[in-house]
Parts: structure tokens; sequence; C-alpha cells
């Protein structure tokens, strides 16, 4: 039989028209109806797995992503967008709340979204109330949603955080969290496995949020506190990945490297905050399960002291400048057979030195060791 109307032709025949249609009539065609949109969502599908609302995001680019938002995977969403603070400007939407209700109920449909990020990095002023916590009411149901991250220059409400449960990796670079909201939404993500919380958001609460990450093997943070507020940290009974960064206080972090020596799991160590001490890294070289090291020591014994760490593949070392740790780095190159890379990222070294023991290293050790210096 005939088609009686455009509805009635075959796929391959609307797939046909589409490629003669001019990017608005492809639009419009989208929005005729279901068929026509699948049409439209399977020539642009593609092109919207990963999608970035930002400050110079067209209309025409808003609509196609919405129409295509079964297949976005990947989505960043950059609150500028949403900005009414400048005069004259020339980028963003010209109706702030009708677009981010539109945004809000595009969210929703999202069935495929894996990875969010939502990024507030300059001085926000906007009718929209409570941004984040819209956004992620509107993504709380969303099965696939594994990763989330929210960047904010300023204190922002995350009050429904806690309502997500689908949480695999969660990066909070915010000034602050209440200790309420990130323990609830620990517990409430039981297979989080990666934790990256900017310095100052922790406010003290390792203690209230240790006991709900039973999965956590990757944790980044930074906080000022006593050493026993670091200690809890050891109890988490997957943790291999731990990375310091910020202000901390001299040896605050002794009975903490104690206790992980204990367990010895942890194979990477980043501790980009303060210089170790003697007696830190005599606790440090007995986590003989490291792999990769990142430090600052405040000697040249506590360099040779590393040289324990006899499994090490990764070292990236700063000293005191003034310093010279050539001599210093030879217990390390002689004993760490399956090191690859050693980095001096601060310190004085004689470059050629230490070159030709390396050498001499690479001739005997099965693996080859490679020395960076920065400059």
């Amino acid at each position: 039989m005939s088609a009686t109307s455009i509805e009635d032709l075959y796929v391959d025949c609307l797939y046909h028209i589409f490629e003669y249609l001019s990017p608005d009539d492809r639009l419009t065609f989208a929005q005729v109806c279901r068929r026509f949109r699948q049409v439209f969502i399977k020539q642009y599908s593609s092109k919207y797995r990963e999608f970035t609302l930002d400050k110079d995001s067209s209309n025409p680019e808003l609509i196609q992503f919405c129409i295509c938002r079964e297949a976005v995977e990947s989505l960043t969403i950059d609150l500028d967008h949403f900005d009414t603070a400048r005069c004259y400007r020339t980028y963003g939407c010209v109706a702030p709340v009708n677009c981010f209700e539109i945004l809000y109920q595009t969210l929703t449909g999202m069935t495929s979204l894996e990875k969010l990020v939502i990024n507030q990095l300059y001085m926000l002023i906007t009718p929209i109330v409570k941004p984040f916590d819209q956004i992620l009411t509107a993504v709380r149901h969303l099965p696939e949603l594994k990763r989330l991250e929210i960047h904010a220059k300023d204190d922002c409400i995350v009050d429904r955080l806690a309502q997500l449960q689908h949480l695999e990796s969660l990066q909070l670079l915010i000034p602050k969290i209440p200790t309420p909201i990130l323990v609830k939404c620990c517990k409430s993500n039981g297979n989080l496995r990666i934790l990256h919380l900017g310095y100052g958001c922790v406010q003290k609460n390792l203690r209230d949020m240790v006991p709900h990450c039973k999965n956590l093997e990757v944790l980044k943070f930074g906080m000022t506190a006593k050493s026993s507020e670091y200690i809890p940290l050891a109890r988490l009974p997957k943790l291999k990945e731990l990375s310091y960064s910020g202000v901390r206080r001299s040896g605050s972090f002794e009975p903490l490297l104690s206790a992980l020596a204990v367990k010895s799991q942890l194979t990477h160590l980043s501790i980009d905050g303060g210089s170790l001490t003697l007696q830190e890294t005599s606790q440090l070289v007995r986590i003989q399960s490291l792999r990769n090291l990142k430090c600052y020591c405040s000697t040249t014994d506590c360099v040779e002291m590393l040289a324990s760490l006899a499994n090490l593949e990764e070292l990236c070392l700063s000293v005191y400048r003034p310093l010279d740790i050539s001599i210093s780095l030879l217990p390390i190159i002689a004993s760490c057979r399956n090191m690859k890379l050693l980095r001096i990222a601060v310190g004085n070294v004689d470059i050629k030195f230490v070159n030709d023991a390396i050498r001499l290293h690479n001739t005997e050790a099965a693996d080859s060791m490679a020395l960076v210096v920065d400059k």
C-alpha cells in the first residue's frame, strides 16, 4: 500500500529526506513526533554523548541537546550560563529562569548519564534559587549516574546530595560542607570508591564518615587538625590511595602513618603539605606495600630513609632547595629495584652524578629507571 503521509514512509526514506533539510528545519523536524525525533537522535546522538553547557552555548545547541538527552553519558554544567551580573553581556541565556527549568526537565530524562560536573568558578548572581540543589534533585533517580563533580568558588547549598544512591566517584571542590550532609551522602552511596574533598571541605568529620565508606579505595582531602583527627582513616578496609594537600601541623601524620603501616595495604601515598619529620618518615617506611610516593622531606636523613621502601615504582620528592641530596639518593637507587620513575620536584641535585648512578642501576636491574628534575 502506498504512503498517504510523510509519517507512513519507511525509515530509510525519512533519513534521506533528513539529509536535505537545513539545520533549523532539522530541529523543527525532530519536534513533530516521536518517530521523527528518533531519526534526529540516530543522526546526532554521538555528538551529544559528551556535552558542556557553558556561557557560550547557543540556543540551537541547547535544543539539540534536549532532544538527544537519552544519549548523553557525560554532562558539564557551567552555571555562568545563568549569570545575570554583567552589563551588556554577550553570552549566556536571556531568560535564565525559563532556561534552567528546561534544563531541569531535561536532566530528569537523561537515563544514560554516567558523569555529571557542575561548575561555579566565578562570582554568580542569578535569579535561580539553590541551583546546585535543584540539579541534584533532578538527577537523584538516574540509575547510571556513577560520577559527580562539584566545583564552587563560593559557599553553595548541596543539601540534596544524600538523595543520590549510585555514586562510585565523588569530587567536592567547594569551600565547606556540613558534616551531617557528607555523612549521609557516604551512607547512601555504599559503593563509593573514590572521594575527593577540597581543602577545608571535610570540617574534621573523618571519624563520622569512615564507618560508611567500606568500599572506599581512593581518598583525596586536606584539613588542618590534631593528629588524632587523621587516625580514623586507617580503619578504611579497602583504602589503597591516599592524597593530602594543603597546610598541616608538623608531625601530625605520625600516628596515622603508624596505623597504616600495621595494615600495609596502601599502594599510593601523596603528602603535599608540610615536610615529613624524621618521626613521620620512620613510620612511613614501614608501609612496605607502597608503590607510588609523593612527599616533601625536611632533611637528607629523611631522604635516605626512603630507601627502605624497596617496592617503590615511582617517587616524587621535594626538599628544601639549598640541600644537595645527590648522595642521599644513592641508597634509594640501589634498593628500589622496581623503580621506574624518580622525579625531583623541588631540590638541589647533581644531575650528572645521579644519572650515572641510575645508568649503573639499569644495567643490573630488570626494569629501567628514569630521572626527571623539575626546574
